[in-house]
């Protein structure tokens, strides 16, 4: 059986099969289909390595170091060097999903300390009072103060630490 090689085919022809390849993701309609399709294509290994490249980007998109790069994540320096040539020649992709990543990352660290926060509230022997109609609009309004003047670059930090496999690597 032959072993096909990309740059066997015609110019012309690898440009139409990337091409195709892009329109493939793009048909995905939400969350669900990408995780099926990925599943499908790619197995949990694979995935990994992805993630770990885009982490390894993180990181370097926010100025980490190549040492504490390889201490928090447990990589080699040939992966971090791979990651930040591809960040030094103009790649708008990693930068695209650096940027959304952390805003993710950023929006569930919120989500998990407001939870965190009404479970230790709901144990307050004022909780009861908070609970009355019209007695919740200054715990509201203080609530929403104190979250505007929450330390978003201490909520990034947090975020770009935030990382499956930081944990992970940490807890060996």
């Amino acid at each position: 059986m032959p072993i096909f090689h990309l740059n066997s085919l015609p110019k012309q022809k690898r440009i139409q099969m990337i091409g195709e390849f892009y329109d493939v993701i793009d048909s995905l309609k939400n969350r669900d289909e990408v995780r099926l399709f990925f599943k499908s294509l790619l197995t949990a290994e694979e995935i990994a390595t992805f993630m770990r490249r885009i982490e390894i980007a993180v990181l370097l998109s926010f100025k980490y170091g190549y040492g504490q790069i390889a201490e928090t994540l447990g990589v080699g320096n040939g992966k971090i060097s791979n990651v930040q040539r591809a960040l030094q020649q103009d790649d708008n992709g990693y930068k695209v999903i650096v940027k959304r990543l952390i805003e993710n990352r950023k929006k569930r660290l919120k989500r998990i300390k407001k939870e965190e926060k009404e479970a230790v509230e709901s144990l307050s022997p004022l909780s009861d009072l908070k609970k009355v109609r019209g007695a919740r609009i200054l715990p509201d309004l203080l609530d929403a103060v104190i979250e505007k003047l929450e330390d978003d670059k201490k909520l990034e930090k947090e975020a770009l630490l935030f990382t499956p496999s930081s944990s992970f690597h940490r807890n060996k």
